[in-house]
């Protein structure tokens, strides 16, 4: 199964038009960021909004926004033990006690006994990262917080085109955080945001903000980057270079929480209707090659009733992660994440309680592959996809 000289698949693509690129390159508008944050209040049903360089600035922010609510001086953070390192370089940052909370394999979804045990142990803070765009059952962690006093943090930097029962990702938790990275489905080259609810949310605004430093770093350079390479025969040849670890998971040590720069702003709005297009036909790609897959050999997570996927990429359970990667990589098929979060060098020194087993972190690690759903995958990507995942 050979690919033309250089091919090489995205693993996930946000869409970047030309006009939008040109629009945020023209002069910096200020006026975009103000802009920005009443799009997100409205569509996120926030009080009130503050945005970051990123989306793990903008989780680091909503995790100390959570400890100043709880009023105790080192509240204890529970975690996913399975999702985006960036998590966990969250929780480093804060400097709060870590424990973890285990993720049941067939759905993706946290199990609630490992996410209970937690809360008995102490937890007063919960940190929900829905996988993939693959909504969480929210209710029932809810209720268990509830019942606990703990408060609920919706990470939902996956969850572009997602939705719970009609309401987007993002909307549900206490405090919500979104990303606008290069692969979260609506960019702006980079940023976050915090989403702030209830009664306290002013207050948690103006605590938190006096941790923001201005903006840096470039957007425009970035994002043409990004867009040239949004070819398969032009990412090829990066990809095609081992030194630059393109799609390599690793752990990135937290930097202070910055802002969002405005030219970010410009590029997330000009590029939303084109954002909220390839959501829609995402979602389209990944049911199609679901029901196209043999779940003898590729393992679909069983998603829940109410639940509409986002599906930034179609994760899937395989005999051998590493052997399926190795196989398919040319194609947009890509790892997951390799260890559990509780693995991590940076996160043992923090554990609140000695380290314990996350059978089904473990799982995953091992058989987690994803299968990409943007636009630019061609139906011969996906024959050479399903052939490949039936041959090995």
């Amino acid at each position: 199964m050979r690919a033309p000289p250089f091919y090489h698949q995205l693993p996930v693509r946000s869409p970047i038009p030309f006009p939008a690129l040109l629009r945020a390159a023209g002069r910096s508008d200020p006026g975009a960021l103000g802009a920005l944050k009443g799009l997100l209040a409205r569509e996120y049903a926030a009080s009130d909004v503050v945005l970051t360089g990123s989306g793990t600035q903008a989780l680091q922010l909503a995790i100390l926004a959570a400890a100043q609510r709880t009023g105790e001086a080192s509240p204890r953070l529970a975690l996913p033990a399975f999702t985006c390192f960036d998590v966990a370089s969250a929780g480093v940052w804060n400097e709060l006690p870590l424990l973890f909370f285990d993720i049941d394999p067939g759905t993706l979804t946290p199990d609630l006994e490992s996410v209970e045990r937690t809360l008995r142990a102490g937890a007063r803070i919960l940190v929900v990262a829905p996988l993939y765009g693959i909504p969480v059952p929210w209710e029932p962690l809810a209720e268990l917080a509830a019942r606990h006093g703990a408060i609920l943090i919706e990470d939902a930097a996956q969850g572009h085109g997602a939705e719970w029962r009609g309401r987007r990702l993002g909307t549900l938790g206490e405090i919500g955080v979104l990303s606008f990275g290069r692969g979260k489905g609506w960019t702006g080259g980079r940023g976050g945001a915090v989403l702030l609810r209830g009664a306290s949310a002013a207050r948690d605004r103006e605590a938190i903000e006096g941790d923001v430093a201005p903006p840096n770093g470039s957007v425009i350079l970035a994002s043409a980057a990004q867009w040239a390479l949004g070819r398969p025969r032009i990412y090829g040849v990066p990809a095609s270079l081992p030194w630059l670890g393109l799609g390599e998971t690793l752990y990135h040590e937290p930097v202070p929480p910055a802002g969002m720069p405005p030219r970010a702003a410009v590029l997330a709005l000009a590029s939303r209707e084109a954002a909220e297009a390839e959501a829609r036909e995402r979602r389209r790609r990944a049911q199609d090659l679901a029901r196209r897959l043999d779940e003898r050999w590729a393992r679909t997570p069983r998603v829940a009733d109410g639940a509409e996927p986002g599906f930034l990429r179609l994760p899937v359970r395989v005999a051998d992660a590493r052997r399926t990667v190795d196989a398919l990589s040319r194609w947009g098929v890509a790892p997951s994440y390799p260890v559990p979060l509780p693995m991590l060098d940076a996160v043992r020194p923090r554990l609140a309680e000695p380290a314990g087993r996350w059978p089904g972190a473990e799982t995953l690690a091992r058989e987690l592959v994803t299968l990409p759903t943007h636009g630019g995958v061609s139906d011969r990507d996906r024959e050479h996809i399903l052939r490949g995942l039936a041959a090995l």
